[in-house]
């Protein structure tokens, strides 16, 4: 190829270079439109990262919930008064104490 030939079929990708680096302001939002997408990704990756860890912390608060209340029914279980009745007198061999059982003291 001759010289003259060369010079009618410029490299494209050299004169799109070599138009980006004269004009200044191209190049900017260019490398501004760049840097946006970059963080654009980033901040989509933490804010499906935070969506995650959420997802998490609400199922355990959750299963806290329902322990919470399978807590709450074993307590109102074990504190019927007819039941500490019963293990009182069955296994303890406790009494109501009678009249002839009680005893009054005088403090003076």
């Amino acid at each position: 190829m001759s010289q003259q030939q060369a010079r009618r079929h410029p490299n494209l990708f050299v004169e799109i270079i070599r138009g980006l680096f004269d004009n200044k302001i191209t190049l900017g939002l260019l490398f501004s439109i760049l840097i946006t997408a970059l963080a654009i990704v980033q901040v989509t990756h933490l804010s499906r990262a935070e969506l995650i860890a959420q997802d998490k912390l609400l199922q355990e608060r959750d299963e806290l919930d329902l322990n919470w209340r399978y807590l709450l029914v074993e307590e109102e279980f074990y504190s019927q008064h007819a039941r500490i009745e019963e293990i009182a007198t069955e296994q303890l061999k406790m009494k109501r104490p009678t009249s002839e059982d009680e005893e009054v003291v005088i403090v003076q």
